[in-house]
């Protein structure tokens, strides 16, 4: 059921999507999420990472 919405909402990436994108671990991830680098929105212990804010992120660099 879970993977049905994620596969629907293009909006947002999980920790695991966002990890192998950028080629780093899920333990980086969660510090960016930590550190506020990305904009993120916890539901039910999922992480969800805008996508929008992961473009902005990139653009700093």
């Amino acid at each position: 059921m879970k993977n049905i919405f994620f596969n629907q909402c293009k909006e947002f990436l999980t920790v695991h999507e966002l990890s192998k994108i950028m080629f780093v671990s899920n333990k980086t991830i969660y510090r960016m999420i930590a550190a506020k680098k990305v904009k993120s929105l916890k539901i039910g212990g999922i992480y969800l990472i805008k996508t929008s804010s992961v473009k902005s992120l990139i653009e700093e660099v």
